[in-house]
């Protein structure tokens, strides 16, 4: 498949499926986003109450207290809501890699019959996502590091050179320096892990095997999977744009004509909450959708899924997601 046809296929089957790639996206996305926007609503509401007060008597606050004006918990609710967060897209992803598949053998899902095709596979799925969150959380850290010996690094020589400007503009390229070392690797792992949901779904293997059998297939195609992936990414990013926008500018608005009424911080929040659903009933089929093509493309590149495919269809076969298995080594 080229380009236009796998973004072309990625829109195609939204389109002629909306019920059950969107309709699924926001019932599950739905409930995900729940406790991270109730969380959030708390946040601003303490962090208005505190910048209230600022404004009010900036001599009144306690230089000894906590930097946050959120209570720990209300912190702790935010982290998990953003975890279940991810945790639902990521079955979200599952899911519809299954409608995907399916669609490209010429069956139409349905919300409950997508739901029981990948039912069995979602301890796996949620297995992949903390597997994939596991290594981000890993280069975050050593990125940090990095970063952190970078600066040490560039001021040093900095300071050797007897400059305090020089020590600065060492110390930033440094640390510059350092987060490309290690976001050049990391990157190039996470494409090459790139196509592990589909596996997981489709191949029904289990997450670590997934990430190895990703890593296999991606062998060769590292470019061109980056392209695809980027492109998707500045879509999504640029659909994500456009809806935000009017309910930023909403926001706004309330936050600077309505910020003491009580009613602006819970409006605030079912505004953020409509729309973060609305953001991943749009733009997650089409995410899955690439993914998945782009899976099922370098299956028939590498391993003539394609001829499998012809072949059950002149004996007259019905083509069932079996076929999406790996063939047994000789």
């Amino acid at each position: 498949m080229s380009l236009g046809d796998v973004f072309n296929g990625a829109f195609s089957y939204v389109r002629n499926n909306p019920k059950t790639t969107v309709g699924l996206s926001m019932v599950v996305m739905a409930i995900a986003s729940i406790l991270s926007v109730v969380a959030s609503t708390l946040f601003l509401d303490d962090y208005t109450t505190f910048m209230d007060e600022i404004m009010a008597d900036p001599t009144a606050v306690d230089p000894d207290a906590p930097l946050f004006p959120s209570s720990p918990l209300t912190m702790a609710l935010m982290y998990l809501g953003e975890l279940i967060v991810y945790v639902g897209g990521a079955v979200l992803l599952g899911l519809l890699a299954a409608v995907v598949g399916m669609a490209v053998l010429g069956h139409k899902l349905t919300p409950g019959q997508a739901w029981a095709a990948a039912r069995d596979r979602f301890g796996a799925i949620i297995g992949l996502a903390m597997a994939k969150l596991g290594i981000l959380v890993v280069v975050l850290i050593v990125a940090f590091l990095a970063v952190l010996i970078g600066v040490f690094v560039g001021v040093m020589i900095g300071v050797g050179a007897g400059s305090d400007i020089a020590a600065g503009l060492f110390g930033l390229l440094f640390a510059l320096l350092a987060a490309l070392v290690v976001a050049a690797p990391a990157m190039w792992i996470w494409i090459r892990l790139y196509y592990a949901m589909p596996i997981v779904v489709l191949e029904r293997m289990g997450p670590f095997r997934a990430m190895a059998r990703s890593w296999r297939l991606s062998k060769g195609s590292w470019w061109r999977t980056l392209g695809y992936w980027l492109l998707a990414a500045l879509i999504v990013a640029l659909v994500q744009m456009v809806l935000s926008a009017p309910a930023g500018l909403l926001g706004m608005v309330l936050g600077f004509t309505a910020a003491d009424a009580a009613w602006t911080a819970i409006l605030i929040g079912a505004l953020t909450y409509v729309l973060t659903v609305l953001l991943f009933a749009v733009t997650q089929p089409f995410v899955a959708g690439v993914n998945t093509l782009l899976y099922i493309d370098l299956r028939m590149r590498r391993e003539g899924l394609d001829l499998r495919l012809h072949q059950a269809t002149q004996r007259g076969e019905s083509v069932r997601p079996e076929i999406y298995l790996p063939e047994p080594r000789a």
